[in-house]
C-alpha cells in the first residue's frame, strides 16, 4: 500500500469482508493516522449496517465497543468484523490522547438549542390513519400502518399497527413499523449562515413512547421503538425514488431504541447527528421494531409515540491543547 492508495473502494472493500489481512492492516494504520479517512471509515460502518438490514435500512445500530463472549471463533482475524475495526479505532484514538494529554478551556461556552419546526409533531391536528408508503414531499407522515389516536386524557398520538415494507416491495422485510418526514432545512441553513468556523451544529431527535398491552406480546420479546435521522443533500425526490439504496448518499445519521414492557412508564429518548453547511433537508423517522426477520406483516397495536421534536443545537468550538 502506498500513499496514493484510493481509501474509499478499499473501505468499502473492508466491510464486505474481502480484504486480505495486509490490505486489512494498511487500512487500520491509515485510520489512526490520517482523520479524514478515520471520518470516511465510521461513517461508512454506519451506513453499511443500515444496508445490511432488509428492513428498510432503520436497524443501524450505533459502533459499539467490543464486549466480552462467552466464546470465540478460532482464527478471527483481529480485523475480520468491521465494527469491531471501528470501535478499535475510536478506543485507539481515546488511548492516545490520554497518552499525550489533553487541555480543555475551563470557562465552557454556553450552547444555544433553537426548535426546528416538524409538521404535526404531537399529532394534535390529524386524526385516523397515516399515508402508507414513502413520503414523496415535505410536511406530513407517512410508512407503515399506523394511526392516530385520541386518549383519554384527550391527548392524540400516534399508534404502530402493523409491520410492513414501505416501499411496498414483494417479498421485503417486515420487521418493523416505520413513520418518516421529510423535513426542509434550507432556511435553517440561511439562519445559520455559511461561516461556522467557531462552532458546530448538531441535529437532535427526540420522542417519547409509551406500550400498552397488546394481545399477542408474548409473541414479540425483542419489541422496541426508537428513532431515526438521516440528512441529506439535494432533493427529497431523489430518497423517495432511491430508498434504502439512498442511504450510501446520506451525509450523516443518528439512532437511539429503547424496549418497554407492557405497563412501564413512558420514556423519551433522542439520537443526534453533526449537520454541515451543504445539507438540504433531513429525513426522520419514529419506529417499533420486532428485532426479528421475516416478509409477513406483524400486527403490533401496543406501541405509541408522541411529542416527536427535532431541536438545532449550536455549540461553540472548544479550544483544545496538546501538551505532552
Amino acid at each position: 500500500m502506498t500513499d496514493e492508495t484510493d481509501w474509499p473502494p478499499l473501505i468499502q472493500k473492508h466491510l464486505d469482508g474481502q480484504t486480505s489481512e495486509v490490505e486489512a492492516a494498511s487500512l487500520s494504520e491509515q485510520i489512526v493516522s490520517d482523520a479524514a479517512v478515520r471520518s470516511d471509515y465510521l461513517k461508512a460502518a454506519q451506513i453499511h449496517g443500515a444496508l445490511s438490514d432488509e428492513t428498510m435500512g432503520l436497524d443501524l445500530e450505533t459502533i459499539p465497543f467490543p464486549q466480552p463472549e462467552a466464546t470465540k471463533e478460532r482464527g478471527r482475524s483481529l480485523f475480520a468484523m468491521p465494527q469491531q475495526l471501528a470501535a478499535a479505532v475510536v478506543a485507539g484514538a481515546f488511548v492516545g490522547l490520554l497518552g499525550i494529554g489533553v487541555v480543555w478551556a475551563v470557562n465552557f461556552p454556553r450552547s444555544e438549542a433553537s426548535f426546528i419546526a416538524i409538521a404535526n409533531g404531537d399529532f394534535q391536528s390529524v386524526s385516523g390513519p397515516v399515508a402508507t408508503g414513502f413520503p414523496h414531499q415535505f410536511g406530513y407522515w407517512s410508512g407503515n400502518p399506523a394511526d392516530v389516536v385520541l386518549e383519554p386524557d384527550g391527548n392524540q398520538s400516534l399508534r404502530f399497527l402493523e409491520t410492513g415494507n414501505v416501499m411496498g416491495e414483494p417479498g421485503g422485510g417486515a420487521t418493523n413499523c416505520s413513520v418518516f418526514q421529510l423535513v426542509d432545512l434550507t432556511s435553517l441553513q440561511h439562519q445559520l449562515g455559511v461561516d461556522r468556523s467557531e462552532s458546530q451544529i448538531a441535529l437532535e431527535l427526540s420522542a417519547q413512547f409509551r406500550r400498552e398491552a397488546a394481545p399477542n406480546d408474548a409473541d414479540l420479546p425483542k419489541l422496541e421503538a426508537g428513532v431515526r435521522i438521516f440528512l441529506f443533500q439535494g432533493k427529497p425526490e431523489f430518497v423517495s425514488s432511491n430508498w434504502p439504496n439512498v442511504l450510501r448518499d446520506a451525509d450523516a445519521l443518528g439512532k437511539q431504541s429503547i424496549r418497554l414492557a407492557p405497563g412501564d412508564e413512558a420514556s423519551t429518548i433522542s439520537a443526534s447527528c453533526l449537520l454541515n453547511p451543504d445539507v438540504t433537508f433531513a429525513l426522520i423517522a419514529v419506529s417499533a421494531n420486532t428485532r426479528a426477520g421475516g416478509t409477513t406483516p406483524i400486527p403490533l397495536g401496543g406501541y405509541f409515540v408522541d411529542d416527536i421534536q427535532l431541536t438545532a443545537i449550536k455549540q461553540p468550538n472548544l479550544p483544545v491543547r496538546f501538551v505532552k
